[in-house]
């Protein structure tokens, strides 16, 4: 090598020198900003209530969150690598698992199940949830992320209901009994989850009037009617009874400012309802409505007696701008 060729390279290693350190500089930065993701994602994924589990393609557990853990009593360490339809599921629970995973490989996104799973001790939960498929950049189905809720206590309540007579026979609510037993098991759930919740008191504003004037086949209608208008007004997944005489209490997913909203909504639909009908009276529901929210938990008959309170008081105040039944013609 002559000399004009070896100071040609040393000036070519001397100009790469600051690209080459500025290349590695940001490779590091990169790496710590990925690493500082993978640990947020990490402590997301310990601290969720809901059960998560991270499968390959080839349905093998890759990774379990501690709600997992602590459900099944199965360690992390004890499931990963695993085959997640050979080691959680119930035998007759692992069709339509895997029903559901070859509709990922299909083409699906999401596909839903409840299924049992079976704890190290040999007992059973049922969870209800999702899978999830995660694709690769050609469409390749790459993990399947699990998620799901431990959802037994609800089902074995729900078979209590069926199994019990806790409806009202007139509106097809459910009675106090059946409101008690589910609101009960809804606030034990918000205690978990911390999410807002309220307990609404409703009842029909003049109702001996309407008795009195009317009789009391068309009370029973306008009692009815007033279920059906709490029924459309509240959202299906809340617990709506007629707790005695003309009172019903509604167990809902709402927060303070929602009220304003639902009260207009209610008064909305029991005006086209009267209509339909053809009754030939006005008609209202007062409310009032208590809230809980963890760590501030209330007891549900604190809760029934303070909406309770709230619905009073707002009658009192709007006594005198509430029409007023019509003398019977």
């Amino acid at each position: 090598m002559d000399d004009h060729q070896g100071k040609q390279r040393n000036a070519d290693s001397a100009d790469d020198g600051p690209a080459s350190a500025e290349t590695v500089r940001r490779h590091t930065q990169t790496e710590k900003i990925l690493s500082s993701e993978r640990d947020f994602l990490a402590a997301v994924l310990e601290a969720a209530d809901a059960f998560i589990l991270i499968l390959d393609d080839q349905e093998r557990i890759l990774r379990v969150n501690r709600a997992v853990a602590e459900a099944t009593g199965y360690s992390g360490e004890a499931l990963e690598g695993r085959n997640f339809l050979e080691t959680l599921p119930i035998s007759e629970a692992r069709g339509a698992l895997a029903e559901g995973i070859r509709r990922l490989r299909a083409g699906a996104t999401v596909s839903a199940f409840e299924s049992h799973w079976v704890k190290s001790n040999g007992e059973r939960l049922l969870a209800s949830g999702s899978l999830t498929a995660l694709r690769d950049s050609r469409r390749d189905l790459e993990h399947i992320v699990i998620t799901a809720s431990d959802v037994t206590q609800r089902r074995e309540v729900e078979g209590e209901l069926r199994a019990a007579s806790l409806h009202d026979d007139l509106t097809g609510l459910y009675n106090r009994r059946g409101f008690v037993l589910l609101a009960e098991q809804r606030l034990m759930e918000n205690r978990r989850s911390g999410a807002p919740l309220a307990l609404v008191f409703a009842d029909i504003d003049g109702m001996k009037a309407i008795n009195d004037s009317f009789g009391h086949g068309a009370g029973d209608i306008g009692l009815a009617l007033a279920a059906r208008a709490l029924k459309v007004s509240f959202r299906e997944s809340d617990i709506v009874a007629r707790i005695g005489g003309d009172e019903f209490a509604i167990i809902a997913d709402l927060e303070s400012h929602d009220m304003e909203a639902l009260s207009a909504r209610l008064r909305k639909e029991i005006a086209r309802l009267v209509a339909e009908s053809g009754l030939r009276f006005n008609m209202s529901l007062a409310l009032g409505a208590t809230y809980s929210q963890a760590p501030h938990t209330v007891l549900l008959e604190e809760m029934l007696r303070q909406a309770d309170d709230f619905m009073y008081e707002q009658k009192h105040r709007s006594r005198e701008q509430r029409p007023q039944v019509p003398p019977a013609a």
